[in-house]
């Protein structure tokens, strides 16, 4: 008798009293989040610091500005990668008058800078299911704040055609 009073007790405090305070990853919720960016429903892509504009970043020196931030990448594919392409990631900046230039991702930096907060690196397996934290950076030329976007076209280390293509406009403090 005693036993199941208990399990009663426990599962009326389950029901009736909320969970509060549990933290979920905007990433992970199944809602419209309008800083989560899909591609195709199976790779989902997040910014999780505001991007910002350094001259030095992880010890390393620009040869214009860096662009330095950091994303989540929510992997749903149903094969394995072998990893992510370098190609994967690139910065558009368009001016005024519509111009426009891409600058590759700065490799070396960004994989300093994973290694140093010990994240994984782009030759990492992405498996069905992964969640991954990445930090990139890329060398840039103006020094502004606006008319930047992020393009993430998600390529299998090694391969040449992008799984998908999405631009993430960003505003650079």
């Amino acid at each position: 008798m005693k036993r199941v009073l208990c399990l009663m007790i426990v599962v009326f405090l389950m029901v009736i009293i909320p969970c509060t305070g549990a933290d979920v990853d905007p990433i992970l919720l199944n809602e419209p989040n309008p800083n989560v960016f899909g591609c195709r429903n199976d790779i989902f892509i997040e910014l999780t610091r505001q991007p910002m504009l350094s001259k030095v970043a992880s010890g390393r020196m620009a040869s214009g500005y860096y662009i330095v931030l950091r994303a989540e990448i929510l992997f749903l594919v149903e094969n394995e990668w072998i990893g992510i392409d370098k190609s994967s990631f690139m910065m558009k900046h368009t001016d005024e008058d519509g111009t426009q230039r891409l600058f590759p991702l700065d490799y070396a930096g960004s994989m300093i800078a994973n290694l140093k907060d010990s994240l994984k690196t782009f030759a990492d397996h992405y498996k069905f299911a992964d969640l991954k934290h990445t930090n990139l950076f890329f060398d840039v030329e103006p020094y502004t704040q606006t008319g930047w976007s992020l393009v993430f076209r998600p390529t299998e280390r090694g391969g040449k055609t992008p799984y998908c293509e999405v631009e993430i406009p960003i505003k650079v403090k």
